[in-house]
């Protein structure tokens, strides 16, 4: 049963929806077979799925020869039920479209004071100056049901619905299209493939620059699309417009669109600091601290710890080695279970590396779990280093070539941060064996250009202090 796509679903109930499930075939209304309510009511007693559908009809018809053809028309029936079931509950947790609908209905029966009384229910709940795509779709939702009212009606005078509806169809249109177009030129920045923004969106955007509508979230996608459509300093003007808007506008704008606002502006500085402006690094750090302060980054009440490594990441960069440890020890609390002792241990072995307390990295790398992969890569990349640090040669070289097996061995790794930590490896030890000015030079070039590489800055600081020996390290 667990392969069947009826047991694939049902193993993604939880006690409660059971129960919801069970009350919901058990239902006339839903369902008048006995039959899948009986086979509904042994799977909720047996929700492992782990009988074979032989087993289940067995349990189900006691005496009765296994019917296959029997046994998949029931399950049929009840995976049809389960799929209405989860539509059911969904719709049943939108209180606006089931406002909506109720309102549509009650239109065309002709009973205005029942429609009045949900109108001024549904008018209420959207009188907000919160501004999000949801609310959008929800005032042109509104709009069309009231000019699809106001022409039930079959009357012959002046009524602002039809403008109402026409301005509400704008402001959501703008928005997602929008939207979706800076999510396409991001997706291009990261990902290979055929993502094409047309000319009409572009040709949009530069109407609605030129007449700003007064939608404060529409001004800021615009800034978005602009910074991530436009190359150089043009580009870094837009990003600038993009931080005003946002300190401007922040309060009138909902939670879970500050969140993708704060997260295009943070990919944009990322992208300028690995590109050599380090300038941005305190723009970025600042834009993580806000977002983090607001809980804007936060997913499930946890905080990512992509998030927290990254802003630990940022502020080493800047040498704050204080304020990065209470960081690192005040923020632990909202870390997922999962990742908790991982990210805060890996952290602070960064932290401390970085103070050149060699010995309390060591220490701290000690407690990783491997929650993730990255913190296996990565500190392995942070042992390495440390042993380099500690002049532990024949540590650096053994850790080196095991590394470089388990890169190159390991098929289940991104194969762009694959190639990130392999170029790492090649070129420390190719470090470790200058032995001439020249070839110094050479492989600071080398470094500078290879991409992608993990610790550039690392690499080009311990390649550049290095002392040429005639006879290589290696």
């Amino acid at each position: 049963m667990r392969t069947s796509k009826l047991g694939q679903l049902l193993l993604t109930f939880n006690p409660s929806d059971w129960k919801r499930f069970v009350e919901f075939i058990d239902s006339p209304y839903f369902n008048k077979n006995d039959e899948v309510i009986s086979l509904g009511l042994f799977l909720n007693e047996n929700p492992d799925m782990e009988l074979s559908k032989e087993e289940v009809f067995a349990q189900c018809y006691p005496g009765v020869p296994f019917d296959g053809q029997r046994m998949g028309y029931l399950m049929n029936y009840l995976l049809k039920l389960a799929e209405q079931f989860l539509a059911v509950e969904r719709f049943g947790k939108d209180e606006f479209q089931n406002s909506r609908f109720t309102l549509l209905e009650l239109s065309e029966k002709k009973l205005q004071k029942h429609y009045e009384f949900i109108k001024r229910k549904v008018d209420k709940s959207l009188d907000t100056n919160l501004y999000s795509s949801k609310l959008a779709m929800q005032r042109y939702q509104f709009a069309e049901i009231e000019m699809i009212h106001f022409s039930n009606q079959k009357v012959r005078r002046f009524d602002p619905s039809m403008q109402n509806v026409y301005d509400q169809l704008n402001n959501y249109y703008y928005l997602q299209i929008l939207k979706y177009a800076c999510a396409l030129l991001s997706w291009e920045l990261v990902v290979k493939g055929n993502f094409q923004v047309s000319t009409i969106t572009d040709r949009l955007v530069n109407a609605l620059i030129e007449d700003p509508p007064a939608s404060p979230i529409i001004r800021i996608f615009l800034s978005i699309y602009k910074t991530i459509r436009t190359q150089g300093a043009d580009g870094e003007n837009y990003f600038d417009d993009l931080l005003k808007f946002i300190d401007r506008y922040e309060a009138e704008i909902h939670k879970d669109e500050m969140d993708e606002i704060f997260t295009y502006a943070i990919n944009f500085g990322v992208r300028k600091i690995r590109s050599g402006k380090d300038e941005y690094t305190s723009k970025v750090l600042d834009l993580y601290r806000r977002a983090i302060d607001k809980q804007y980054l936060f997913n499930g009440g946890y905080l990512s710890h992509w998030t927290y490594t990254n802003v630990v990441k940022l502020a080493l960069l800047q040498n704050r080695y204080e304020w990065t440890e209470a960081f690192i020890h005040d923020y632990k609390k909202y870390l997922a279970p999962k990742f908790y002792e991982d990210a805060f241990h890996f952290n602070l072995a960064d932290l401390y590396f970085s103070r050149m307390r060699y010995n309390e990295v060591l220490d701290h790398l000690q407690h990783l779990s491997f929650s993730d992969p990255y913190y296996n890569l990565g500190s392995r990349m942070i042992l390495i280093k440390t042993f380099y640090e500690l002049d532990q040669m024949e540590s650096v070289l053994s850790y080196l070539a095991s590394f470089t097996k388990f890169l190159q061995r390991n098929k289940g790794l991104s194969s762009t941060y694959q190639q990130t930590c392999l170029n790492f490896c090649k070129l420390l030890h190719q470090i470790l064996k200058v032995n001439s000015d020249q070839k110094k030079e050479k492989l600071i070039r080398e470094i500078e250009q290879t991409k992608p590489l993990a610790e550039r800055n690392w690499l080009l600081t311990t390649l550049r202090a290095q002392k040429i020996n005639p006879v290589s390290r290696y």
